[in-house]
């Protein structure tokens, strides 16, 4: 699925994407470049959630401002509360969006970086138009 979410939004929306296989590498990477501007995170990962490790990257100061997107299977409503506590910025439901072309996650991962845009646009990051 990552694969597959990673390449449309590379090809059809022209994002800069990268793949960790697990919290632990996106952990790494996220301590390792600081042109990051947003994280997409399933909610079911090898070692932990999604909301686990957005919870671990809202309570890093050094990587609190970046936005997270959660995508997810799961029905939002059991999760939104615990997921908005640990810092998830924006939802999406994988069973009606993460098919064809993501103009769903796409558009919302404009969103959350223009939402926290200040200082990430003047890094050179354009949102796309899509």
């Amino acid at each position: 699925m990552a694969t597959h979410v990673a390449n449309t939004l590379r090809d059809a929306h022209d994002f800069h994407v990268t793949i960790a296989e697990d919290s632990a590498e996106a952990q790494d990477l996220l301590d390792a470049y600081d042109d990051i501007v947003c994280v997409v995170v399933n909610y079911h990962l090898p070692d932990k959630t999604g909301i686990q490790f957005a919870a671990s990257v809202d309570g890093n100061p050094e990587l609190s401002d970046i936005p997270i997107i959660l995508l997810t299977g799961k029905q939002l409503e059991p999760i939104s509360e615990k997921g908005i506590k640990a810092g998830i910025d924006e939802f999406v439901y994988k069973g009606d969006y993460a098919t064809g072309n993501m103009d769903v996650l796409a558009n919302r991962i404009d969103v959350v970086v223009r939402a926290h845009s200040d200082v990430k646009l003047t890094q050179g990051y354009t949102p796309s138009t899509a």
